[in-house]
């Protein structure tokens, strides 16, 4: 559309999903493209007609070949890797299965003839002393009293 593709937003977006500026500038001409798991021949142009920006983002890399799978990794020699990543956590899973099993002592039992403290109940309680000088009770107060 005139724009540089470094420049457009979108174009941005294809740079940085790795499809290159040369492909780009091709593909302003609608080519017919070959893409996907089972091959397709299609134009361009139709193959991104209406679809969002980040499905036609990914569209765009699954056509440029931007993300084609790695070479097969030799499944053994991975599995060899895990097993040996599982025995390091081996004595882990030992300690974890001996805090599972562990049973906690029971409580200490009160020595013989004592019983364990009970609280007091309410005719046990020593009764409450007021402090000196408060108090409705009289005597020994100069005060009006009934005369003489």
């Amino acid at each position: 559309l005139g724009y540089r593709v470094e420049r457009d937003p979108f174009g941005k977006v294809l740079l940085k999903a790795g499809i290159s500026a040369a492909t780009i500038r091709e593909w302003c001409k609608d080519p017919q493209v070959t893409f996907g798991p089972m091959p397709m021949t299609k134009s361009l142009f139709d193959t991104l007609e209406d679809t969002n920006s980040d499905w036609c983002a990914a569209l765009c890399q699954m056509v440029a070949g931007v993300g084609k799978p790695e070479k097969p990794v030799n499944l053994e020699d991975e599995v060899a890797k895990l097993k040996a990543q599982l025995e390091a956590y081996q004595p882990l899973e030992k300690a974890v299965a001996a805090i599972q099993a562990h049973v906690p002592p029971a409580p200490a039992k009160a020595s013989k003839g004592k019983k364990a403290a009970e609280p007091l109940k309410e005719e046990q309680k020593p009764p409450l002393r007021q402090k000196a000088g408060s108090g409705s009770s009289g005597g020994g107060g100069k005060g009006k009293g009934k005369g003489k």
